[in-house]
């Protein structure tokens, strides 16, 4: 097992702001970016999307940006402040009434904010206590088929190997999971992302073990699983993510070797990623944690190390240059850990 992200360490997060030559968090007295308030933008609902939804970690924001707009841009608005309880946010999803949901390790919680927030925006459901079942939360996915709130907690369990909640749409509070994948049968070695197919089978990123281990729509329990994705041809280092194009193609994002992988639908076994390995220094990967495709299949992934997020051309593979970079002061990312395009 890795030691955690860098993140993790208030010290460290002090002397990463400095090297970078930052004076504080991007509401800090004397920064650049002043209040919350100040930057409430004119674009600020979805109607203005699809978009990329951006969790920055030591920023304790949600920006959120127009597909298409790159290089050193403004977010077209974003959520931060106090009232937003966001504590070193670490992953983001967005369910198709473009309600935003944050997976926060720190906090041990899910907020849930309502379409639209911007600001300092209060999160409209909080999910956390001893009866979620919550336990370091870093991955957090929504059901397309039914609503359904997944999180992918790193430590917990019987096993002590993470496990899978999963929770009614609405919920808020200290309110017990639907049901919990875990235990020895599973296969969950750390996991670090959960993201669902439309049909509801469930994809988890295990960040030990190497692997993507696949559950069949609705499971719960101590399952095994329907099928996985692991061993030496695979090329999987240290797994952070998973995500599809529109022909169910799977990605998965490798924090342990800054690299993307790709294996056609339906992948299992010790299987080369045939589709594509997105790796090498043209491709300004470094250290990312999360991945989203668009519709037209271009690539996005978020760099912690570099601040950025880069985008690759529908089909990219090998030793890519980004097709487009969103990098740069005024964009405010700060530490990307999650992103989501919706």
């Amino acid at each position: 097992m890795r030691n955690r992200p860098i993140k993790y360490s208030i010290t460290a997060a002090m002397a990463f702001s400095l090297a970078a030559g930052c004076t504080g968090s991007p509401f800090s007295p004397g920064s650049s970016f002043g209040s919350p308030q100040d930057h409430i933008r004119t674009v600020k609902t979805a109607s203005a999307c699809p978009c990329l939804y951006v969790a920055n970690g030591l920023g304790n924001s949600i920006t959120v940006y127009p597909v298409g707009k790159t290089g050193n841009v403004a977010p077209s608005w974003y959520i931060s402040g106090s009232n937003t309880e966001l504590n070193e946010p670490d992953d983001i999803a967005v369910d198709s009434n473009d309600n935003i949901y944050v997976a926060s390790v720190t906090s041990n919680s899910i907020n849930v904010y309502a379409a639209g927030a911007t600001g300092n925006a209060a999160p409209e459901a909080v999910i956390t206590g001893a009866d979620t079942g919550l336990n370091e939360p870093w991955g957090v996915g929504i059901n397309p088929v039914n609503g359904d709130i997944y999180a992918a907690n790193l430590e917990g369990a019987p096993s002590e190997y993470g496990s899978i909640t999963f929770y009614a749409p609405g919920s808020n509070g200290n309110v017990a999971p639907l049901g919990t994948i875990a235990g020895s049968n599973t296969m969950l070695s750390y996991p670090y992302g959960v993201t669902l197919d439309p049909s509801g089978n469930i994809y988890v990123a295990n960040g030990t073990g190497a692997t993507i281990t696949v559950y069949a729509a609705g499971s719960s329990g101590n399952v095994a699983p329907a099928q996985y994705i692991g061993g030496s041809n695979t090329h999987l280092y240290e797994p952070q993510q998973v995500a599809f194009d529109s022909s169910l193609n799977i990605y998965v994002v490798d924090y342990g070797d800054s690299s993307v992988t790709a294996y056609p639908a339906g992948s299992k076994g010790n299987v080369p990623p045939s589709k594509g390995d997105i790796t090498g220094k043209k491709t300004k990967l470094d250290l990312p944690t999360s991945i989203a495709l668009d519709a037209s299949g271009k690539i996005y992934v978020s760099n912690t190390q570099s601040n950025t997020v880069t985008i690759y051309a529908a089909g990219s593979n090998g030793n890519a240059k980004p097709y487009k970079t969103l990098k740069g002061s005024k964009t405010m990312l700060n530490y990307p850990t999650g992103i989501a395009v919706h």
